[in-house]
């Protein structure tokens, strides 16, 4: 199943490969991804790679399979492995973590803190909640932080 993000990048190199086959050239054709797409649009390399690419009578749209490692280790059910590891042993290392899985500790990391949650407090992962109080309390934090921003005259 395609991500989205899979699908963004599907539609764009079909936009490449009509423009191409309407013979644009492919600095006008990154000249107008620009325009479409405002932020998050290919680099012109790329489109140029693209447009040799249908040039040349390729016209499939999806990436090449690569062999080697996979793009990412956080899986779900990597996330899920680790997530019954932490809760057997709450204080399992990263590194202990990453010789038992053969992932990178930076990959561990992220599944720990960003997709589960966790936090290392005094060597052991807990799960980071906050109260209601705590979060009320760093709203009315920012809110005061910002509004002193937007006051200020001094900006820089």
């Amino acid at each position: 199943m395609a991500s989205n993000d899979d699908n963004f990048n599907l539609k764009w190199r079909a936009y490449i490969d009509f423009r191409t086959i309407l013979k644009i050239q492919p600095v006008q054709i990154f000249s107008e991804l620009q325009e479409i797409l405002c932020v998050d649009y290919p680099s012109r390399s790329t489109v140029e790679r693209w447009a040799a690419r249908f040039k040349s009578g390729d016209a499939d749209v999806t990436d090449l399979h690569r062999s080697g490692r996979p793009v990412s280790a956080t899986t779900s059910e990597n996330i899920a492995l680790i997530e019954s590891i932490v809760m057997e042993d709450k204080c399992i290392t990263v590194n202990q973590l990453e010789q038992s899985m053969e992932i990178s500790s930076r990959a561990i990391h992220t599944i720990l803190t960003t997709e589960l949650g966790y936090r290392s407090i005094c060597g052991k992962w807990v799960p980071h909640k906050l109260s209601e109080n705590q979060r009320l309390a760093r709203l009315n934090i920012a809110k005061k932080l910002l509004e002193t921003y937007e006051n200020c005259d001094s900006r820089r």
